[in-house]
Protein backbone atom coordinates (compact mmCIF):
# COMPACT_ATOMS: atom_id res chain seq x y z
CA UNK A 1 0.00 0.00 0.00
CA UNK A 2 1.42 3.42 -1.07
CA UNK A 3 0.03 6.92 0.11
CA UNK A 4 -0.56 9.76 -2.57
CA UNK A 5 -2.08 13.11 -2.16
CA UNK A 6 -4.91 13.38 -3.32
CA UNK A 7 -4.39 14.40 -6.88
CA UNK A 8 -7.77 15.19 -9.58
CA UNK A 9 -7.27 12.62 -11.61
CA UNK A 10 -8.28 10.06 -8.83
CA UNK A 11 -11.14 12.45 -7.49
CA UNK A 12 -14.05 10.49 -8.69
CA UNK A 13 -12.86 7.08 -7.12
CA UNK A 14 -11.67 8.70 -3.89
CA UNK A 15 -15.36 10.09 -3.78
CA UNK A 16 -16.37 6.70 -4.16
CA UNK A 17 -14.53 4.98 -1.21
CA UNK A 18 -15.45 7.54 0.78
CA UNK A 19 -19.10 7.40 0.18
CA UNK A 20 -19.13 3.91 0.66
CA UNK A 21 -16.81 4.64 4.26
CA UNK A 22 -19.21 7.00 5.50
CA UNK A 23 -22.21 6.35 3.73
CA UNK A 24 -24.07 8.51 6.13
CA UNK A 25 -23.25 11.95 5.04
CA UNK A 26 -21.90 13.48 2.34
CA UNK A 27 -20.13 16.56 3.69
CA UNK A 28 -16.95 14.61 2.47
CA UNK A 29 -17.80 14.87 -1.02
CA UNK A 30 -17.51 18.96 -0.57
CA UNK A 31 -14.56 18.53 1.69
CA UNK A 32 -12.74 16.24 -1.22
CA UNK A 33 -13.29 18.66 -3.95
CA UNK A 34 -12.21 21.66 -1.41
CA UNK A 35 -9.02 20.07 -1.03
CA UNK A 36 -7.81 20.26 -4.97
CA UNK A 37 -8.98 24.20 -5.43
CA UNK A 38 -10.05 26.07 -2.30
CA UNK A 39 -10.70 29.21 -4.19
CA UNK A 40 -14.02 27.08 -5.79
CA UNK A 41 -15.51 26.15 -2.22
CA UNK A 42 -14.68 29.10 -0.30
CA UNK A 43 -17.72 29.02 1.20
CA UNK A 44 -18.08 25.63 2.28
CA UNK A 45 -14.55 26.51 4.19
CA UNK A 46 -16.05 29.76 5.76
CA UNK A 47 -19.24 27.72 6.85
CA UNK A 48 -16.83 25.79 8.69
CA UNK A 49 -14.67 28.12 10.33
CA UNK A 50 -11.58 25.93 8.42
CA UNK A 51 -8.77 27.52 7.03
CA UNK A 52 -7.78 24.63 5.27
CA UNK A 53 -8.18 21.08 3.73
CA UNK A 54 -6.22 18.29 2.47
CA UNK A 55 -6.60 14.49 1.47
CA UNK A 56 -4.00 11.63 0.61
CA UNK A 57 -5.45 8.23 -0.88
CA UNK A 58 -3.63 4.96 -0.13
CA UNK A 59 -3.25 3.15 -2.65
CA UNK A 60 -3.09 -0.59 -3.84
CA UNK A 61 -3.04 -2.37 -6.92
CA UNK A 62 -3.85 0.88 -8.26
CA UNK A 63 -6.82 1.23 -7.05
CA UNK A 64 -7.86 3.59 -3.95
CA UNK A 65 -8.55 1.47 -1.06
CA UNK A 66 -8.61 4.06 1.87
CA UNK A 67 -8.65 8.16 2.68
CA UNK A 68 -7.07 10.47 5.46
CA UNK A 69 -7.82 14.14 5.42
CA UNK A 70 -6.58 16.98 7.83
CA UNK A 71 -8.47 20.07 8.20
CA UNK A 72 -7.36 23.22 10.02
CA UNK A 73 -9.64 25.74 11.68
CA UNK A 74 -9.02 29.02 10.90
CA UNK A 75 -8.51 30.13 14.62
CA UNK A 76 -6.50 27.29 15.84
CA UNK A 77 -3.42 27.64 13.63
CA UNK A 78 -1.36 25.13 16.11
CA UNK A 79 -3.59 21.99 15.85
CA UNK A 80 -5.12 20.07 12.94
CA UNK A 81 -8.28 17.49 12.84
CA UNK A 82 -7.57 13.88 11.58
CA UNK A 83 -10.81 13.37 9.10
CA UNK A 84 -13.07 10.75 7.24
CA UNK A 85 -10.13 8.46 7.86
CA UNK A 86 -10.63 4.59 6.78
CA UNK A 87 -9.58 1.62 4.89
CA UNK A 88 -12.08 -0.46 2.93
CA UNK A 89 -12.82 -3.64 4.67
CA UNK A 90 -10.75 -5.62 2.59
CA UNK A 91 -7.38 -3.74 3.80
CA UNK A 92 -8.27 -4.09 7.45
CA UNK A 93 -6.45 -6.33 9.59
CA UNK A 94 -3.65 -6.25 8.21
CA UNK A 95 -1.37 -3.39 9.78
CA UNK A 96 -2.51 -0.78 6.96
CA UNK A 97 -4.95 1.24 9.14
CA UNK A 98 -1.93 1.64 11.61
CA UNK A 99 0.53 2.53 8.84
CA UNK A 100 -2.05 5.21 6.94
CA UNK A 101 -2.23 6.62 11.18
CA UNK A 102 1.44 7.12 11.48
CA UNK A 103 1.72 8.55 8.24
CA UNK A 104 -1.14 11.13 8.73
CA UNK A 105 0.47 11.86 12.62
CA UNK A 106 4.19 12.05 11.08
CA UNK A 107 2.85 14.78 8.31
CA UNK A 108 0.87 16.21 11.31
CA UNK A 109 4.28 17.01 13.32
CA UNK A 110 6.39 17.85 9.80
CA UNK A 111 3.60 20.43 9.39
CA UNK A 112 4.53 22.03 12.96
CA UNK A 113 1.80 21.43 14.80
CA UNK A 114 1.08 20.65 18.46
CA UNK A 115 -1.77 18.45 18.53
CA UNK A 116 -3.58 16.35 16.00
CA UNK A 117 -7.50 15.92 16.64
CA UNK A 118 -10.14 13.88 15.69
CA UNK A 119 -13.55 13.03 16.43
CA UNK A 120 -15.35 9.42 16.35
CA UNK A 121 -18.44 7.83 18.02
CA UNK A 122 -18.47 4.57 20.56
CA UNK A 123 -20.40 2.30 17.73
CA UNK A 124 -19.04 -0.91 17.27
CA UNK A 125 -18.02 -0.25 13.91
CA UNK A 126 -15.45 2.10 15.26
CA UNK A 127 -13.62 0.03 18.01
CA UNK A 128 -10.98 -1.23 16.18
CA UNK A 129 -10.36 2.53 15.18
CA UNK A 130 -10.37 3.59 18.72
CA UNK A 131 -8.35 1.12 19.94
CA UNK A 132 -5.89 2.03 17.40
CA UNK A 133 -5.78 5.73 18.50
CA UNK A 134 -5.58 4.65 21.97
CA UNK A 135 -2.46 2.85 21.20
CA UNK A 136 -1.16 5.91 19.32
CA UNK A 137 -1.34 8.16 22.86
CA UNK A 138 -4.80 9.71 21.52
CA UNK A 139 -6.41 10.69 24.59
CA UNK A 140 -10.26 10.90 25.19
CA UNK A 141 -13.18 13.19 25.76
CA UNK A 142 -16.90 12.69 25.39
CA UNK A 143 -18.60 15.19 23.44
CA UNK A 144 -22.39 16.38 24.43
CA UNK A 145 -24.73 14.45 22.22
CA UNK A 146 -27.12 15.73 19.82
CA UNK A 147 -30.79 15.27 20.37
CA UNK A 148 -31.61 11.75 19.00
CA UNK A 149 -27.77 10.47 19.17
CA UNK A 150 -27.94 6.71 20.57
CA UNK A 151 -24.41 6.83 20.54
CA UNK A 152 -21.41 9.15 22.70
CA UNK A 153 -19.40 11.06 20.31
CA UNK A 154 -15.61 11.04 21.44
CA UNK A 155 -13.01 13.55 20.64
CA UNK A 156 -9.54 12.49 20.90
CA UNK A 157 -6.79 14.47 21.02
CA UNK A 158 -2.68 13.12 20.47
CA UNK A 159 0.23 16.43 21.67
CA UNK A 160 2.81 16.40 18.91
CA UNK A 161 5.38 18.17 20.56
CA UNK A 162 5.90 16.52 23.91
CA UNK A 163 3.00 18.57 25.29
CA UNK A 164 -0.84 17.84 26.30
CA UNK A 165 -3.20 19.50 23.97
CA UNK A 166 -5.74 21.47 25.78
CA UNK A 167 -9.13 19.55 26.32
CA UNK A 168 -11.53 20.36 22.92
CA UNK A 169 -14.63 21.08 25.58
CA UNK A 170 -12.10 23.77 27.78
CA UNK A 171 -11.41 25.64 24.52
CA UNK A 172 -13.89 28.86 24.08
CA UNK A 173 -15.36 30.00 20.61
CA UNK A 174 -14.69 26.05 19.59
CA UNK A 175 -16.37 25.13 16.18
CA UNK A 176 -18.51 22.85 15.38
CA UNK A 177 -17.11 19.47 14.48
CA UNK A 178 -16.69 19.30 10.97
CA UNK A 179 -18.99 16.43 9.48
CA UNK A 180 -21.18 15.57 12.75
CA UNK A 181 -24.58 15.82 11.90
CA UNK A 182 -27.92 15.36 13.95
CA UNK A 183 -29.08 11.74 13.29
CA UNK A 184 -32.53 13.55 11.50
CA UNK A 185 -30.20 15.22 9.05
CA UNK A 186 -28.09 12.15 8.94
CA UNK A 187 -31.25 10.16 7.64
CA UNK A 188 -32.02 12.45 5.05
CA UNK A 189 -28.59 12.34 3.15
CA UNK A 190 -29.23 8.40 3.61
Amino acid sequence: MKIEELAAGRLEETRRVIAELFPWEDEHQTALAAALDRGAHAEFLGARRLQRIRFWTAIFDGQVVGVAGLYDYRDMPAETWLSWYGLLPVMRGHGNGARLLDWVIAAARQEGRAALRLWTTDEEEYRAATRLYERRGFSTEEYPMLPGEEWRTLVMSLGLNGTTPIPWLSLRDRPELCGRMPPVAAAKVA
